[in-house]
């Protein structure tokens, strides 16, 4: 894809998706992020973005907030041509016997229904438009095992996250719409940052990964930038593991 176009990232305030704003910003995109209950993050960033970069207000969890985002974009700076979905809930470890109603649901509506609710939002406006385009969904390589210990409940959203991608590249390959599925091991961002602060935790974590360090939200960054250049399309439909090498059981 050309220079200049439009990308929308979910999430894009903080972690790894705003690690994915600023280095779409610098490979030359247009950049439009949600913000939720910390607008000041995204405000600063946009301020920080030399008029490259745009934020919308947007809750993940209702279906009314994801139409209007995707809305307030279309009219404020056009089609987008790439869809990063980041946004997404880790409500920590719970045992099976402790799970209750609210846990499962929160983090299935999050992670789960509010991420394939962008991507309609998406593709109906690629659609429209005609032109193609990219998505990437935001998965983890807890999918891939089923989680860390008391994590089940978060590898099973991301499972699904997972299913959908390549359920939903089929669908969309003759209009010229690709998805993948990223999954990011442990990540150094706010959300990891007081159990990599923990000597022991940390020491721990890292000895699971074969690479033997957590990533850098730059290592997912990267790879990500590469996805949405359209340079990937007759790859649509693949699961892209990063994560260190992979888990050491």
């Amino acid at each position: 894809m050309t220079k200049d176009q439009l990308l929308v990232v979910t999430g894009g305030n903080r972690g790894i998706g705003k690690q994915i704003a600023l280095s779409a910003v610098d490979a030359g995109w247009r950049v439009a992020i949600s913000f939720g209950h910390n607008p000041q993050l995204a405000h600063q960033m946009v301020a920080d973005s030399n008029g490259r970069m745009k934020a919308f207000e947007l809750d993940v969890a209702n279906p009314d907030s994801i139409t209007k985002f995707f809305a307030s974009i279309e009219n404020e700076m056009g089609s987008p041509r790439a869809l990063v979905t980041a946004a997404g809930v880790d409500k920590g470890p719970r045992s099976i016997a402790e799970i209750d109603h609210e846990f499962v649901h929160l983090t299935m509506v999050v992670n789960v229904v509010g991420l394939i609710l962008c991507c309609r939002e998406f593709a109906a406006y690629a659609i429209k438009e005609g032109g193609g385009g990219v998505v990437v969904n935001l998965s983890s390589m807890a999918a891939t095992i089923g989680g860390r210990e008391y994590k089940s409940v978060y590898a099973a959203s991301k499972g699904a996250v997972d299913v959908f991608t390549i359920g939903a590249a089929k669908e969309l390959a003759p209009h010229g719409i690709s998805m993948f599925s990223v999954r990011p091991g442990v990540t150094r961002t706010d959300m990891t940052g007081d159990a990599l602060a923990n000597p022991v935790t940390k020491a721990a974590i890292e000895a699971s990964i074969a690479c033997g360090k957590v990533a850098e939200p730059a290592d997912i960054a990267t790879p990500v930038i590469e996805l949405i250049s359209g340079k990937f399309s007759y790859a649509s439909g693949s699961l892209l593991n990063l994560g260190g090498g992979g888990f050491v059981i």
